[in-house]
């Protein structure tokens, strides 16, 4: 019985909350003005409180009623959830419903399906709890992914680094000097000289899409189908394109994706692309970077995840999904939803799904 935990569950959530700037607590029983709806879920809304490299804190508003449909957090270590204010009846997939009152808490194993449902006559308030795994140390035998931002990607091998799309409005003081830097099209987002010049160690190769080296003249130009060795690295230029017309318009020709060979694992950043012919022909790919392109309605979640089903790589990375975050306009909670559909359609796959700190909160 998940109850039996509740003493040390409600001391990690009330830690948790007492590291944050103070207010945060109180915030946890207000505020929902601020939160964002769930997509799929009336009367559900949600949004971050905090966002730490060991763990993530969320609050979330259900009105009476209301539903939060069977669901899972895969990347989660653990997961506390707890009911600030209200009642829920609360279910975990295979197991019976369990009432929950304020201040009852619940302990999830990470991953664990669950749904719940306000059965209050009054709105109800969770704070929720995510552990985060460690990130990875980098080892001479293996390939560590550290996400920047939005497409913008850092690779690491045998003391050698990559960058993929390096991008100034990221942390770039995360990120490190690279031996090979890799540009898929030429958006600010994507082609950016002021990162290049900030993470390009001396003589570095910079690869470029063909069509894309008069706005960066001292790149290298890959077109499509082209294939070379820049750095010690396998790099071949796979072709990315829009099938769906219409403006922003990225025709065939224009962009890169690219497969690198690294380590002996084939890792595919696809860039800004549908899943045309090009790209459903990829065959024993280990890691793939895989872009929803949202408000452009291309590579929505469904489309993307039967783009992955039909490629099987055997790991996929969800990225360039938040096309607003720049901007100051994220829907977290509808952003939130759209992975969420995404990892729910692959699930049962032959893919397994690793989620990106893609969007840090914004700093305020």
């Amino acid at each position: 019985m998940r109850m039996s935990r509740d003493v040390r569950c409600a001391s990690l959530l009330l830690a948790v909350l007492s590291m944050a700037a103070p207010g945060v607590y109180a915030q946890a029983v207000g505020g929902a003005e601020k939160a964002r709806p769930v997509t799929g879920d009336p009367g559900i809304s949600s949004m971050p409180v905090m966002d730490r490299p060991d763990f993530r804190v969320l609050r979330d508003y259900a009105e009476p009623g209301a539903t939060r449909r069977m669901h899972s957090h895969d990347d989660a270590t653990y997961h506390v959830l707890t009911v600030v204010t209200g009642q829920l009846r609360f279910t975990i997939e295979g197991e019976s419903p369990m009432d929950l009152t304020q201040g009852q808490v619940i302990d999830l194993k990470g991953g664990a399906r669950h749904t719940f449902t306000n059965t209050g006559a009054v709105a109800a308030t969770i704070v929720e709890v995510f552990g985060k795994r460690p990130a990875a140390a980098a080892r001479g035998d293996e390939v560590v992914v550290t996400p920047l931002l939005h497409a913008s990607v850092q690779l690491e091998y045998g003391g050698k680094v990559i960058q993929v799309d390096p991008w100034s409005q990221a942390d770039l003081t995360r990120a490190k000097p690279a031996d090979l830097i890799l540009v898929t099209d030429d958006p600010a987002h994507h082609l950016d000289p002021k990162a290049i010049g900030q993470l390009r160690k001396p003589g570095a190769p910079v690869v470029v899409p063909a069509a894309s080296q008069a706005k960066f003249t001292d790149g290298t130009p890959l077109a499509n189908g082209e294939s070379k060795t820049f750095a010690g690295v396998a790099v071949e230029a796979i072709a990315a394109y829009d099938i769906k017309p219409g403006e922003p318009s990225h025709p065939k020709g224009k962009a890169n994706g690219y497969l690198l060979t690294l380590g002996g694992k084939r890792i595919y950043f696809a860039g800004v692309t549908e899943c045309v012919a090009e790209v459903r022909a990829l065959r024993n790919i280990d890691i793939a970077f895989v872009p929803m392109n949202l408000p452009l309605d291309r590579m929505m979640p469904a489309a993307a995840a039967e783009c992955v089903n039909a490629f099987k790589p055997k790991a996929v990375y969800l990225y360039h999904y938040d096309q607003n975050y720049a901007a100051g306009k994220t829907d977290a909670a509808a952003i939130a939803a759209s992975v969420q559909t995404f990892r729910d359609a692959i699930r049962g796959g032959a893919t397994e799904f690793r989620d990106g700190a893609w969007y840090p909160p914004a700093k305020k």
